[in-house]
């Protein structure tokens, strides 16, 4: 104001000072301005190429990422393939899996038994622990419950008992006041009985929460006792259960041992077949280490190029790192430029001050000189308008500042902002990429697995359907030749017993003594070698060849059966005519002595032929054998020889498996473990943020409800005291006008009582006459004279008894209110009474149908255990009849071989190996019937402690316990 006042009062040119200096002020402004916005807008240009030069950057790591990525994928891909095809040619490995599993399967049978045992025997124990845990929590809870419910209905009876103490001491004064004044019948006399009455539904209420608990403790202990009477039936049952399981079991096992000598020959077989695949799986080996080492290299440049990515990020975070010391830079410089600007500033400060007082002074002398009176008015405005024009310099170089400051302040926020939030993305993209890597890489090795596992499976089916065809024919040729070995059999007996009987007829129609003496021995002698011819052909067991020319010889033998048969019906003829039987005996002798002749000869080179073709035989029988024993032996060398080196090389295998799989899996952890220390630090960080965030919060809400409470306690508080205050001076101010009507009322009496005494002196003065008149009427004058002197009285009296009635309703009025909001209160308090009571039964209810769901749960557990159970005792029991009948029926046989062949003499070298297979064999059952005999008992005196989920696993256990054993048990 002072500055405009100036300009109009003066001329222009009056103070040029002022304007001097405003210019220069704003052209220094105008020359200040470009500079630092030419400097901002370069430090914004640096860094837009900074952060452009980071985008492409991250461009070209997440390009090289995904080039990386999908050359992963398809050296994955094509490491897939490539075990497939090695998978496809590797059938054989499954089958020498199996074979091992087998022999080791007998021997931990034991341990897998005990193992099982204590598995069961823990899960039984952790389920009763569940149970008990289970029912405590579920007891607590309603303890706690009873608990709450009852601290709150204590809380409630003290509060109301507070609130009738409190009435009772406030109304104490005034209801016994009201009774030395008189008791007024139109008072409520229902106080007390209400009060009592509340009292008494309190305690009943009480007694029902405490008959409750007890009927809650009696119905826990009754369900208890249930539950434990149920899992008692349920063991036993179990128990049954499992002991007829055990001996059903018993015979199957008994059985399933009758498949072991089966299976040998089913392993020859095989041994057979695997020796021609042994050279392929050794070819097939050495491609597969080839593989291994191939994979082995694609890993290291997989690793290299994932030290490469982290490189590139750590170059990055460098990078990012330079661009804030940059910035920070840039502040210091800015922060410099500051500090001049205001050097700048104070210099042309004092620069303007000076010229103002130069130009002050010239001024002021020439306003002398010219107007003296206008120098004084000069003198007191010029320093205002110097004044004036400082102070706007200095405030808009202030504004101008801060603008710049927060404008400088903002770009730097701006700029801190997009950096953090593209490292985020970075590092997001990273974590992204690294876990996706991840879980392909995890899908991909699972996907392996599972398809190495199926090929396994289905080689190992056609490995089991290949040995079932080769048992199955073999059994068949078994047969066959058996059948043809019994057809020949008889067949050489029947021809056997028709010589015989050819003999005895020629013994018996002999004529000549001497000669029929002579002959005998020879007979005997006949008979002795058709014995010894007819021993071995009977005992020979082994058909490896048949007889040669079998059908040739059939014939001649029925030739001859039939010119026997003739000859005797010749010769029986004369003797049944009853004729003398030495003539026609003789001449049929001499006729037929040449045909007897031939016939003999012929016969002995037929016993001749016989007796070399049976040498024959048996010589090939004995060659066949020796050298199938020897072809096996030599088999079952070669195949211990390759089975040896197949499980080094397959150990050789799995080790480098397993380096490359840790390997690969140790890389995977490192990189997650840097994913996760990452994760963790940023999670921790913004973990201690918000907590501090959320403390302060909470702090400072805490301190503000503090605060409230604190207010609103004194402001209840005041106005209680403010309350009690008044309603005890209405009480004080009532009981002062009442005894101010007490004492009129007496003071009214007291001049009543003297002027009945005046009116009884002035009738006793009248006459005896008038007596009787004055008597009777007395009461009337006296009544007049009362009512005369009360009304006389009254215009003084007539004050206080008014303001007393207007009182007395007010105070029956707010009696009658607290009455009611007393009965209001009692009847909030038998609601919540009530829904405490409803929630209770709701809770009993709840209980019930739980403890209902959980036992149809468990008797639907029960029946489904005793189905699988059923169905599972039903399987074994048919496999272990079906295995037994096939057990005993070889044991059978091989019984009886030895017997066979301990009455031939060409065979005793080799039977001993069958007698020390038999006796391997009975003591391997001894040992399996005595194993047996100890699980049942150990089952007997443990299953009583174990629970039905234990049945599951016992299945297993048998299974292995009546496995067929290996090969080598029978070598």
């Amino acid at each position: 104001m002072a500055s405009t006042l100036n300009g109009k009062i003066h001329a222009p040119g009056t103070c040029p000072g002022s304007k001097a200096d405003a210019r220069g002020g704003t052209g220094w402004r105008m020359d200040c301005d470009p500079d630092m916005h030419v400097k901002m807008c370069k430090k914004i240009a640096q860094l837009t190429k900074v952060i452009y030069a980071l985008n492409t950057r991250q461009d070209e790591a997440e390009a090289s990422m995904e080039a990386l990525r999908e050359a992963h994928q398809e050296e994955l891909r094509d490491a897939v393939a490539e075990t497939e095809a090695r998978l496809l040619q590797d059938q054989g490995r499954a089958g020498q899996e199996a074979l091992l599993q087998r022999i080791q399967a007998l021997e931990s049978a034991l341990e897998l038994q005990k193992r099982l045992t204590q598995e069961a025997l823990a899960q039984s124990a952790t389920c009763r622990l569940e149970t008990k845990e289970r029912e405590l929590r579920v007891e607590a809870e309603h303890a706690e419950r009873v608990l709450s419910l009852s601290k709150e209905m204590l809380e409630l009876k003290a509060d109301y008992e507070k609130r009738l103490r409190h009435l009772s001491g406030h109304e104490a004064p005034r209801w016994g006041r009201l009774s030395q004044e008189g008791p007024d019948p139109k008072a409520e006399p229902g106080c007390g009985p209400e009060m009592r009455e509340v009292l008494l539904e309190v305690e009943r209420l009480r007694v029902e929460n405490q008959q409750l608990s007890k009927d809650y403790a009696r119905k826990a202990e009754e369900l208890q006792a249930t539950y434990e009477r149920e899992n008692e039936a349920i063991r036993q049952a179990m128990q049954q259960s499992v002991s007829e399981a055990l001996w059903q079991w018993q015979e199957k096992e008994t059985d399933l041992r009758k498949n072991f000598q089966v299976q040998e020959s089913a392993l020859q077989a095989q041994v057979r077949k695997l020796e021609g695949d042994l050279e392929h799986r050794g070819r097939k080996i050495s491609d597969l280490k080839k593989y291994a080492q191939k994979l082995k290299d694609r890993i290291q440049d997989l690793d290299v190029q994932l030290k490469e990515a982290r490189q590139e990020n750590l170059e990055l975070k460098s990078t990012a790192k330079k661009l804030g010391e940059k910035l920070a830079v840039a502040k210091d410089r800015l922060m410099l430029q500051e500090c001049h600007v205001a050097q700048k500033t104070d210099d042309m400060k004092t620069e303007q001050v000076s010229e103002s007082e130069a130009l002050g002074k010239e001024n002021g002398l020439e306003a002398r000189s010219l107007h003296p009176q206008q120098d004084q008015n000069f003198a007191k405005e010029c320093p205002c308008t110097k004044g004036g024009t400082y102070a706007q310099t200095k405030k808009e170089a202030d504004i101008e500042t801060e603008y710049m400051k927060r404008q400088y302040e903002e770009d730097l926020r701006k700029i801190k902002h997009q950096t953090e939030e593209e490292k985020k993305h970075l590092k997001d993209q990273l974590v992204k990429r690294l876990e996706d890597l991840v879980k392909k890489h995890t899908v991909e090795i699972k996907s392996v697995r599972s398809s190495v596992e199926a090929e396994r499976k289905r080689l190992q089916k056609e490995v089991e359907t290949q040995l079932e065809d080769v048992k199955k024919k073999s059994e068949n040729e078994i047969k066959q030749l058996e059948e043809e070995k019994a057809a020949l059999s008889v067949k050489l007996q029947n021809s056997l017993l028709e010589v015989l009987r050819l003999e005895e007829f020629i013994q018996q129609h002999k004529v000549c003594p001497p000669r029929g003496d002579d002959r005998s021995p020879e007979v005997d002698c006949q008979h002795c070698s058709i014995l010894d011819t007819q021993d071995p052909c009977l005992k020979s067991n082994e058909p490896s060849q048949t007889l040669p020319r079998g059908e040739d010889h059939q014939d001649k033998l029925a030739a001859e059966e039939g010119t026997s048969s003739d000859e005797e019906e010749r010769i029986e003829a004369p003797l049944k005519e009853g004729g003398d039987p030495l003539l026609p005996l003789g001449s049929l002798l001499e006729e037929k002595a040449p045909e007897i002749q031939r016939l003999r000869e012929e016969w002995q080179s037929q016993k001749a032929r016989f007796q070399a073709q049976i040498s024959q035989m048996q010589q090939a029988l004995e060659q066949c054998a020796s050298d199938h024993r020897e072809d096996l032996r030599e088999l079952r060398q070669l195949s211990e020889q390759e089975r040896g080196q197949l499980q080094r090389q397959l150990q050789e295998t799995v080790q480098q498996n397993q380096a490359t799989k840790a390997q690969l899996e140790a890389s995977h952890q490192r990189a997650l473990r840097m994913l996760e220390k990452a994760k963790n630090q940023e999670l921790k960080a913004t973990e201690e943020r918000l907590k501090k965030e959320s403390s302060h919060s909470l702090q400072i809400q805490h301190q503000a409800h503090r605060l409230e409470l604190q207010a609103l306690e004194e402001k209840a508080r005041q106005e209680l005291q403010g309350e009690l205050e008044r309603v005890q001076a209405q009480q004080g101010l009532l009981l002062e006008s009442l005894r101010q009507e007490l004492s009129e009322q007496r003071a009214a009496c007291s001049e009543h009582q003297k002027d009945l005494e005046a009116l009884q002196a002035e009738l006793r003065a009248l006459g005896s006459l008038d007596q009787r008149q004055a008597i009777t009427l007395s009461p009337g004058d006296s009544e007049d004279h009362a009512g005369t002197a009360e009304e006389a009285g009254s215009p003084g009296q007539t004050g206080s008894p008014k303001g007393a009635a207007e009182q007395e309703p007010r105070e029956g009025c707010g009696l009658r209110e607290e009455n009611s909001e007393l009965k209001e209160e009692v009847r909030r308090l038998q609601a919540e009474v009530e829904q405490h009571q409803q929630e209770a039964l709701q809770l009993r209810d709840q209980r019930k149908r739980l403890e209902e769901d959980q036992q149809a749960q468990r008797a639907r557990e029960v029946e489904l255990l005793r189905q699988e159970h059923r169905k599972e005792m039903q399987a074994m029991v048919a496999d272990f009849s079906s295995a037994q009948a096939r057990l005993q029926a070889r044991l059978a046989a091989l019984e009886t071989e030895p017997k066979d062949s301990g009455e031939k003499p060409g065979k005793g070298a080799s039977r001993p190996e069958d007698v020390q297979l038999i006796g391997r064999l009975r003591t391997r059952l001894k040992e399996r019937e005595e194993v047996i005999r100890q699980l049942t008992n150990l089952g007997k005196s443990r299953l009583a402690r174990t629970s039905p989920p234990c049945l599951r696993t016992l299945r297993p256990l048998f299974e292995a316990l009546v496995r067929p054993p290996c090969a080598s048990c029978f070598g």
